[in-house]
């Protein structure tokens, strides 16, 4: 039984990084399967893969009974797919979707953000701000400190080894970073990876990440080590890294990364939750859904942020009450930690 579902499992797995997974898929029209074989695949599917059940305190075996009588009310393609959701709502994941052609469900109680651009575009920027047209990442100066808006991992590598260029420069002008992910939704942790190793002093563990791999819920592959290497000139003036409830995934990554390294400050507040590194299933009926598959722990203590986040090293919460009154708090204290180094 094992040894089948690992050559089904290495057959099908395909690696795609946090929020940037695509569906490509030609819906079929007819109905080619019934509602109880594309729930019985559905639910195994989740059953074969899913690293969390154990960690979320889901009891997926349970909620198979619990769900299966609603099928027989199942009337409609659009009631199937509320009985799927309904499920899937319980685990609390925002990297897990699925998607028909006429809608498509992700959790995203999570997601919680308070920033403002154009608040820090007027008052701190000055009206200068720098934005290549790829439109991930921005950056200008507040004052003496360097400020990057870092608002996605997505896309390909090259802008960020631009950016990466652009801070190892270290101008001398400037006396500190300020690397603000909030509204950063994750996307590869090839492009987060690129810009922390900018600040790699020497040799260090960045997380921990194992694998689904058995039949049953608590059959995981061997913790595997993930480790960042410096480059020639890392940049080593005071760092401040912000953070909310809006970074996700890929931009945890980064963040738990950024946390080992000494010349680091992790501000704001906690952040979205989200580790699953998903891969793509396709339903009998065309739908598709995606399903995480490995769990990241901590590089110290491997204990693991999904669904709880990781905590900033200075806990600062921007208020609605401060935007409205034009002030970024969390970049406020960002500047003064800088500021006093």
């Amino acid at each position: 039984m094992k040894a089948r579902f690992l050559s089904i499992y290495i057959a099908l797995l395909t690696v795609i990084s946090c929020t940037e997974s695509p569906f490509f898929f030609e819906y079929r029209s007819e109905q080619l399967s019934s509602n109880r074989e594309v729930y019985e695949q559905f639910w195994q599917a989740f059953s074969d893969f899913y690293p969390y059940f154990k960690h979320k305190e889901v009891n997926w075996q349970a909620m198979y009974h619990v769900y299966k009588p609603l099928l027989d009310s199942v009337k409609t393609e659009e009631e199937l797919f509320d009985v799927l959701q309904q499920m899937v709502y319980q685990l609390k994941d925002g990297h897990v979707l699925l998607k028909s052609p006429f809608e498509q469900y992700q959790y995203q109680d999570w997601y919680d953000t308070q920033f403002d651009g154009t608040l820090i575009y007027v008052k701190y920027l000055a009206n200068t701000l720098y934005e290549p047209d790829h439109g991930r990442y921005s950056y200008g100066q507040i004052g003496n400190i360097q400020y990057v808006h870092l608002n996605s991992f997505r896309g390909a590598v090259e802008p960020y080894k631009e950016l990466s260029l652009l801070l190892n420069g270290q101008p001398s002008s400037t006396i500190g970073l300020i690397l603000d992910l909030r509204t950063n939704g994750g996307g590869s942790d090839v492009n987060a990876h690129e810009i922390a190793r900018n600040f790699v002093i020497e040799e260090t563990r960045i997380r921990w990440v194992r694998y689904r791999n058995g039949p049953a819920y608590h059959e995981f592959s061997p913790w595997i080590s993930n480790e960042l290497s410096p480059k020639k000139e890392p940049y080593t003036k005071p760092i401040v890294v912000i953070t909310d409830r809006s970074v996700f995934s890929a931009a945890e990554d980064f963040v738990m990364a950024m946390q080992q390294f000494p010349q680091v400050t992790v501000l704001g507040n906690y952040t979205g939750g989200g580790s699953g590194n998903p891969m793509n299933w396709e339903l009998p009926n065309g739908w598709l859904v995606r399903i995480p598959r490995w769990q990241v722990g901590n590089p110290i203590t491997k204990e693991l942020y999904e669904g709880i986040g990781i905590r900033p090293d200075t806990l600062v919460e921007q208020r609605t009450i401060d935007t409205s009154l034009g002030v970024d708090r969390m970049l406020e204290v960002a500047m003064q930690i800088i500021g006093s180094q």
